[in-house]
């Protein structure tokens, strides 16, 4: 029995649960600023998100090279080479995020029931923290990998994906990718491509006290906007992607007139248009244009189109290695291994369409919580696809 005034020695201690190393590094990168230019004169880059994952990985003894894309904007390349160069697998994940908009205390990563949140937890810093998670465990074990491993952390993924088609500039041999991306831990082998245009109606301004003298480009733009909704949304419902689902149209933004008292001369929306598997964007962009002026030509509606963005769509072949190992991968570890599309875009569709990279996109969270004021990530997905996408490691070029 303790004497009175002895100290206890022997009390249980509260268990120290150690936190997963991806976890940690997320929580790093949710720190650092890094929002794209394009959307925010305010957004910092990447160049603090490069700073810090190269520290890491040059600590981790791998190879860091630095691409420059814009002035203060570089990919990083790391590499671990282990003698395989022609079962190379490539990890590709961005590190641009959105705007911060009205996300409260968007730098700080909070953690709240089974949850962290933070801008770019989501899209994609949680992918990039797990990639490297496991680069770091193959480079201190190189026995892991079944092949050479090449991880490209790529700049401005959110406005035009520049870094990615730079790092295709570079012509490296590459047998395999999996792009980082919210796919809730499922193995996504398709997504849609995109159309994004610009439509201008052009009319003839003349004072409001007297109409007839002028034509509404407004007027002349409701005529469009009829067509898209009335006639070309229903017919592209009809049609589906097994994975992906149908074709959409959308317009996201409309501008007419100068001020109340003209009659406006000209108007224009800007036009979104996913693809499936199997569109073409030139196709798709020339079908368009052709059917907006021949249809509405009748109804006195002139109109010119200037092309936005062309985005191709993913369809990786079921049987590619990637698509196999990737399978064996999620099965080892007790995850789903079931095939799957989504309706956004992504870096994978470039590695697909200008190298013929067989590709899977693959990460924790869902597009669902992306660029919206609350972002977040499930915690556990965060540590199912670090180990999803080291298992993939050792899995590839084994097969």
């Amino acid at each position: 029995m303790r004497q009175a005034g002895q100290k206890e020695t022997n009390m249980a201690q509260p268990e120290k649960i150690e936190k997963h190393p991806a976890l940690a590094m997320l929580e790093d990168m949710i720190r650092i600023q890094s929002v794209n230019p394009h959307f925010d004169k305010a957004g910092h880059g990447e160049g603090a998100m490069a700073d810090y994952v190269e520290r890491r990985c040059k600590a981790a003894g791998l190879t860091v090279t630095r691409q420059p894309v814009f002035p203060g904007r570089e990919n990083l390349l790391i590499e671990l080479r282990v003698g395989k160069p022609d079962k190379t697998l490539l990890f590709e994940a961005h590190m641009d995020t959105v705007t911060l908009g009205t996300m409260p205390d968007a730098l700080v990563p909070v953690y709240r029931d089974g949850k962290l949140y933070g801008r770019g937890a989501c899209d994609t810093k949680g992918s990039l923290a797990g990639m490297l998670y496991a680069m770091e465990r193959c480079a201190a074990e190189p026995e892991l990998a079944g092949g050479d491993l090449l991880l490209c952390a790529s700049v401005d993924e959110e406005h035009a994906y520049r870094g990615l088609m730079a790092f295709l500039e570079l012509d490296i041999p590459v047998a395999g990718a999996v792009v980082g991306e919210p796919t809730e831990l499922g193995i996504t082998v398709a997504n849609k491509g995109c159309v994004r245009m610009a439509v201008t109606t052009h009319g003839k301004a003349a004072h409001s006290s007297m109409p007839d003298e002028g034509d509404s480009a407004v007027m002349q733009m409701m005529r469009v906007l009829r067509f898209i909704h009335e006639k070309l949304e229903p017919e592209l419902a009809t049609r589906a992607h097994p994975l992906c689902g149908s074709p959409t149209i959308v317009v996201g933004t409309i501008h007419g007139g100068t001020q109340i008292n003209i009659v406006p001369d000209r108007c224009v929306i800007e036009i979104d248009r996913r693809l499936i598997p199997g569109e073409r964007p030139e196709i798709v962009e020339r079908e368009l244009v052709e059917r907006l002026t021949s249809e509405l030509g009748s109804e006195r509606v002139k109109l010119t189109a200037e092309r936005l963005l062309h985005d191709w769509a993913l369809d990786t072949p079921h049987d590619t290695p990637v698509v196999l190992a990737a399978r064996e991968a999620a099965a080892a570890i007790g995850l789903s291994n079931r095939l799957r599309g989504v309706t956004y875009g992504c870096d994978a569709s470039k590695l697909q369409e200008f190298k013929r990279i067989p590709s899977i996109i693959y990460g924790p969270g869902s597009i669902a919580q992306a660029h919206t004021n609350d972002e977040w990530v499930p915690v556990s997905d965060v540590e199912q696809a670090a180990e999803f996408y080291l298992q993939l490691a050792r899995t590839f070029g084994r097969l």
